[in-house]
């Protein structure tokens, strides 16, 4: 089974291109079983749908695409050290 980072990383991926039918079935199975990530589903459906509505703001969302980079905890700089430790204990918690 996969975990709850990957299957987020899919359904992001799974509105701007079809995900292979495998993929698509391991991500509807998990959903079924983990609301978090079902809510996340949701959420994310319900964001692409407005933004895709609006195409001054689509086209804006695009071009930011474009620039930004994934960002990890280490890489945060603009945070205090104890402010990355709270983020880093919140992930843990919420994976397990």
């Amino acid at each position: 089974m996969r975990s709850c980072h990957e299957i987020t990383m899919l359904v992001s991926q799974s509105l701007e291109r079809p995900l292979p039918l495998r993929t698509r079935m391991a991500v509807w199975m998990h959903l079924r079983m983990c609301r978090l990530c079902a809510a996340f589903r949701r959420d994310q459906h319900t964001l692409h749908k407005r933004i895709c509505s609006d195409k001054d703001l689509a086209a804006r969302v695009s071009s930011t695409r474009m620039q930004t980079t994934r960002v990890g905890v280490n890489e945060m700089s603009h945070l205090s050290p104890e402010a990355k430790q709270r983020i880093k204990i919140y992930i843990a918690g919420r994976l397990r």
